[in-house]
């Protein structure tokens, strides 16, 4: 089970909510939502998958949300409320020469797979790591998710974000001055 892939479902959801000027919805159709996770679910999406996943949508938002103001909490129970609503159903495999490991069992319709593994990644990193390590984007004016993965819990943009920031910082930031190069260590140069 690869668990930051399962997680990642849930922040791939959520964030489809957040569209381009003039991009449609992708769960607006079983055919856009079908480019957008095709990669994930091999099943067929129907209407009724479209309805599921934006409830499901909704509630991940909501859990993020939750968490990134501090109100653990309701984060916790909105995400217990998803693991009753979409039962999580693991079974032992092997394939490919590997050893035996777990994968969710592919039953129900596409949504109830894609929640079972969104679910259950996201239940995983919180137990693992805590509620703080889900976010949302320090940009005011962008409500996208993420997961903050770093070692030192220091992450606040989403994916769209993260780079462009990093890169401005690094612009603004002032040259080393050639005699603090010529002190640097070869780890920090």
């Amino acid at each position: 089970m690869d668990l930051s892939s399962y997680a990642e479902l849930a922040v791939r959801l959520a964030n489809t909510a957040v569209q381009a000027d003039g991009e449609p919805d992708c769960l607006g159709s079983t055919v856009a939502c079908a480019e957008a996770f095709s990669d994930c679910v091999t099943t067929p999406f129907s209407r009724d998958d479209l309805a599921v996943l934006q409830h499901l949508r909704t509630e991940f938002t909501a859990i993020f949300t939750s968490a990134a103001a501090g109100d653990d909490r309701v984060a916790i129970r909105r995400l217990n409320a998803l693991l009753v609503q979409f039962p999580i159903q693991p079974e032992l495999v092997s394939h490919d020469d590997q050893r035996w490991h777990v994968h969710l069992a592919a039953h129900g319709s596409a949504a109830d797979q894609f929640a079972a593994c969104a679910i259950i990644g996201v239940a995983l990193t919180v137990s693992l790591y805590g509620v703080s390590r889900l976010g949302i984007c320090a940009i005011a004016a962008c409500p996208r998710v993420f997961i903050d993965a770093s070692t030192n819990r220091s992450r606040r943009y989403c994916a769209e974000h993260g780079a462009r920031v990093n890169v401005s910082t690094l612009r603004t930031q002032p040259p080393i001055s050639p005699e603090l190069e010529s002190h640097a260590t070869p780890a920090a140069s």
